[in-house]
């Protein structure tokens, strides 16, 4: 925990709690971990970035290359 000072008093406050979204990186032993919200943010991103689809240019692409890589194996072998 973080201590705040005001006027006469010390205030303890929880950084989670001033983390806004972040709040859910707390652990079970309520400790704040930064490295947990961007764990989070980042396997979202995966996931997102996963569920996207192949752009067609990039399939011809890689079509192509198989192309190309068939042609080498029969120019080799032959």
């Amino acid at each position: 925990m973080v201590s705040h000072m005001t006027r006469n008093e010390t205030k303890q406050v929880d950084p989670g709690a001033e983390a806004g979204s972040l709040g859910q990186g707390l652990r079970s032993n309520d400790e704040w971990n930064p490295n947990d919200a961007i764990s989070q943010k980042l396997k979202a991103l995966y996931t997102r970035t996963e569920q996207e689809a192949i752009p067609d240019r990039f399939l011809d692409l890689l079509e192509q290359l198989d192309d190309a890589e068939r042609a080498a194996k029969k120019v080799s072998k032959g």
